[in-house]
Formats: C-alpha cells, structure tokens, sequence
C-alpha cells in the first residue's frame, strides 16, 4: 500500500510544481485565481496525508488481508 502513497505523494508533488510555475501568468481577483487556490489547497492536503501516510506505514486495508 506504500506504493499507492507514493504514487499519490509524486503526483501531487508534480502538479504543485506546474501549479506554482504557473502563479505568476494568473491574475489575482480572477475567476482563474480562484480556480488555482482551491487547487493548491487540495493538493497541499493531499500531499501532506500522504506524506503523513508513508511516515507513519499506514495501511487501511491492512485487517481486510
């Protein structure tokens, strides 16, 4: 399952990147703007959990196996 976190992890990673390259093409106030905030808010979410995930080698199907 680690993997899976892993994958998650690069992915968000990677679009935060594009995401950040792309900061200063959007202006601010812009419906554009907006768009890029609450992508970067659920991207960051993303990539802390599975940060945190991968720390702490949690498994939520671990007792289903």
């Amino acid at each position: 399952m680690t993997n899976v976190w892993r994958a998650f992890f690069t992915m968000s990673a990677v679009l935060l990147g594009f995401l950040l390259l792309s900061v200063p093409f959007v202006e601010p106030g812009s419906s554009a703007f907006v768009i890029s905030v609450a992508s970067f808010v659920m991207l960051a979410i993303m990539f802390v959990a599975s940060a945190a995930f991968i720390y702490f080698e949690w498994d939520p199907f671990e007792d289903l196996v």
